[in-house]
């Protein structure tokens, strides 16, 4: 063999190793969770007598999980203040003077529609039914997507006779959730027992149902599947490095989770990839469509709300109804708070750090959320 060559593949060859040793050296700087597979320390934390608690809490076969009532909690909020959590029979947290049969509103969403961090009379669905003068249902629940949210819509209306408006309040960052099968592989610090439905090819795809909660060996099988072909599924990490550390970057999770945060300290804004992506945006469009044919055909008036989460970003919700209007069924009427003139995104949530907020809406934020909403449905001819 020519000197040449051999010197050549030698050369090759220490590339190669040079190659492999930064990145893995890299795999042990990053955050592993972020960037790979972590469902060994979630599938460890997994037992029987848990799982019980967690379906005996709220477990629910078909939304994954739901507010169970009636009940009275007081939690502090990220200030340090305790804050008052009353909620109905029907999981819907309850304010002064609010009778369900006479609601004439029904709010579906996550925890900014639940109101988390304030008192009952300050969530904005109560400030709401304080503007209009109206009976307004809160039947927003913490960790929700879309989807969740839209099922619970299903579940839920037919508590509320005198209703005419439905309203799908869809905070920026609830479109990562939209097609999360299991919280824990895009939220590692989640509950462990959060098997959800999801969107996936325009369809929505159930929870696993009764079968996930038969035991803990099925909720384990099913988990295991889920960090295997969830939306935001990341490689394991182990030898060739080199290829995991390609995968990894390779993955949704870098590209709409790591990446956009990047672009967010340039000033750019902060979902920017997740609203222009194709496959999020068609599951999104699907959905809303699907949600406007059920209201209409419970004789509710489908609206839709999207919710920045912060001041990091006012602007891509807008762009996506202004871009896919004519995708979208003409009886939705569809709103962005952020379109609303004279917010102080400074004042709108409790506490922020580098925008990551780490708080939810102050009183302030639940108030204009509500003088939007108000304003928007008065506009529109829906009110």
């Amino acid at each position: 063999m020519p000197k040449k060559l051999v010197l050549s593949l030698i050369t090759l060859c220490f590339m190669l190793v040079l190659l492999e040793a930064f990145a893995f050296l890299t795999s042990l700087v990053v955050d592993q969770d972020d960037f790979f597979d972590h469902r060994a320390g979630v599938l460890a934390r997994l037992n029987a007598p848990d799982l019980a608690a967690f379906i005996e809490k709220g477990g629910d076969p078909v939304l994954g999980w739901d507010s169970r009532g009636p009940a009275v909690r007081t939690e502090e909020n990220c200030q340090g203040s305790a804050r008052t959590y009353t909620y109905n029979e029907a999981g819907a947290r309850i304010y002064t003077a609010f009778d369900a049969q006479k609601a004439e509103i029904v709010i579906v969403g996550d925890s900014y529609t639940n109101g988390d961090e304030v008192d009952d009379d300050e969530t904005y669905p109560a400030q709401l039914a304080s503007i209009l003068n109206v009976p307004v249902a809160n039947q927003g629940v913490g960790g929700y997507g879309p989807t969740q949210a839209f099922l619970n819509l299903k579940k839920k209306i037919g508590l509320y006779p005198r209703a005419r408006v439905a309203v799908l309040a869809v905070m920026y960052e609830n479109l990562h959730r939209m097609v999360n099968a299991y919280r824990p592989v895009l939220y590692s610090t989640s509950s462990d027992y959060t098997l959800k439905p999801f969107m996936a090819g325009g369809q929505i795809r159930p929870h696993p149902g009764e079968q996930a909660f038969a035991g803990i060996v099925d909720f384990k099988r099913y988990a295991n599947s889920a960090f295997d072909t969830d939306f935001w599924s990341k490689p394991e990490n182990g030898f060739p490095y080199t290829v995991s550390l390609i995968k990894a970057l390779g993955s949704n999770y870098f590209y709409f989770r790591k990446l956009q945060k990047a672009f967010r300290k340039l000033g750019v804004p902060e979902y920017f990839l997740t609203f222009r992506s194709r496959e999020i945006r068609d599951n999104l469009v699907s959905l809303l469509n699907s949600y406007a044919e059920f209201a209409t055909q419970r004789g509710v008036k489908p609206v839709v709300i999207f919710i920045p989460r912060n001041r990091y970003d006012t602007q891509s919700a807008g762009r996506f109804i202004e871009a896919n209007s004519r995708s979208l069924d003409d009886r939705l009427l569809v709103g962005d708070v952020a379109g609303f003139a004279g917010i102080d995104w400074n004042r709108f949530n409790l506490r922020e750090t580098e925008g990551d907020n780490i708080c939810h809406p102050s009183p302030y934020g639940y108030r204009m959320i509500a003088e939007y909403i108000a304003g928007f449905l008065k506009d529109n001819g829906a009110w």
